[in-house]
């Protein structure tokens, strides 16, 4: 490893630190931002360079040196800038939540039907209903400071359908990052020790590991029709990619390096850009501010989330028909303005994140109730692989749908929110 790479370990080490204190006494949404994009810009590809096993594809395409002398400084200015400008949310000790109890079945409601609803509404609907579905997480967020032990339940049967959902389509994304939030819930609540912190976090480490492990071969056998038990086939995937003699084959090892490491889709834009492409000089910003703001009837050439046309444009690699893979914000800094350029943008990004975060926590003081709406509004956000437009589309459209709702409930519903 060069200087670069142990810096980029230091600050790694020093974010996942401060994650843990902070669980317990807030919501530590943006150093859990900044916690996932270090692990997978940073330490997946120094574990990538480390390993003498290398995808055929998914490996890094520049030199570690290289590589780091652009992520690591702009990582660390990143987060410095997030540090140093985060206002602190209220504390939730301070905060009577049994006064909002009641609103949490309500809520909890409006995103079972939206979720019911979405298997038959029509494409143009199908992001909005995506968007109130998750209010059954929130109303069960509530719902966990009640003084009904019934209530409380409810919290933890929207866990049970989180993980009974992720093995039906085999999509583990909701699973992890709900999980992840709802356990900052639990933990306000519950106050664990710093002791009981760690072991969960490891715990935690190891599920997501052993998830990102079994997740091809789980996927290839649902998405082949497999109707028998999911758990049964989890845990016989699973006990086959532990077995010793499995785990030590080239391609076990390839595929867990691949999924833990999105930092070999950045280094293929490095070696991309400017070479074979021209730096886009802010093209792709603007289509992400211009399709976040403007709906598409309105914007006929608005650009269509997902990520397979940029991927291919600005790393020269193709993608399967029905594969689709983001450049994630740091690859973005980079196709658009190179290396010192990406730098200054990785720190405009963690103002205009800091911004936005303070905003919230601003109208928070007079509307409590809106904090639990913030995982709602940080669920792409805080995903290493996102690119700009998936971000500020979300991030925007989430906040209307929240505004819209806090107004009718006001207004109609008289809820004194």
């Amino acid at each position: 490893m060069n200087l670069w790479s142990y810096i980029g370990i230091g600050i790694v080490a020093l974010i996942t630190l401060k994650f843990i204190r902070e669980i317990g006494k807030g919501l530590p949404i943006l150093e859990f931002l900044l916690l996932i994009a270090g692990l997978q810009w940073i330490v997946g590809p120094i574990n990538s360079y480390g390993s003498s096993v290398q995808h055929y594809k998914y490996y890094m395409y520049v030199d570690e040196a290289v590589y780091m002398s652009y992520v690591v400084p702009a990582f660390v200015i990143f987060s410095a800038v997030i540090f140093l400008r985060k206002k602190k949310l209220l504390i939730f000790s301070e905060i009577d939540f049994e006064d909002y109890v009641r609103y949490g079945k309500p809520i909890l409601l409006i995103g079972i039907v939206a979720d019911a609803l979405s298997s038959f509404a029509p494409p143009s609907l199908a992001f909005f209903l995506f968007l109130l579905a998750q209010l059954k997480f929130i109303g069960a967020g509530i719902l966990l400071f009640s003084s009904s032990k019934k209530d409380r339940y409810i919290f933890f049967a929207a866990i049970g359908y989180l993980f009974f959902k992720s093995l039906s389509n085999a999509m583990f994304h909701d699973l992890l990052l709900w999980g992840a939030f709802l356990f900052m819930l639990w933990a306000i609540k519950n106050r664990p020790s710093f002791k009981t912190k760690i072991f969960i976090f490891l715990g935690a480490a190891i599920l997501i590991t052993g998830i990102q492990l079994i997740k091809g071969s789980y996927r290839e056998q649902v998405w082949g029709g497999y109707d028998g038990s999911k758990i049964s086939l989890l845990l016989n995937i699973l006990t086959d990619e532990l077995d010793t003699t499995n785990f030590a084959e080239d391609s076990e090892q390839e595929e867990l390096n691949m999924r833990l490491n999105q930092g070999w889709i950045i280094s293929a834009i490095m070696k991309e850009m400017p070479e074979n492409q021209p730096f886009a000089a802010g093209e792709t910003v603007q289509e992400a501010v211009s399709a976040s703001l403007l709906p598409r009837f309105l914007n006929p050439d608005k650009k269509i989330a997902g990520g397979r046309d940029n991927f291919k444009k600005y790393t020269g690699l193709d993608l399967g028909e029905n594969t689709s893979m983001g450049m994630s914000i740091m690859g973005e800094a980079y196709a658009n303005f190179g290396g010192f350029g990406g730098i200054i943008f990785m720190l405009i990004w963690g103002f205009f994140l800091t911004i936005f975060w303070n905003s919230i926590v601003t109208f928070s003081q007079n509307h409590p109730l809106l904090i639990f709406f913030i995982p709602l509004l940080f669920l792409q956000v805080v995903k290493a692989e996102t690119e700009l437009v998936v971000v500020l589309n979300h991030l925007v459209k989430a906040s209307i749908l929240v505004a819209l709702l806090f107004w009718s409930a006001r207004k109609f519903l008289k809820w004194n929110i």
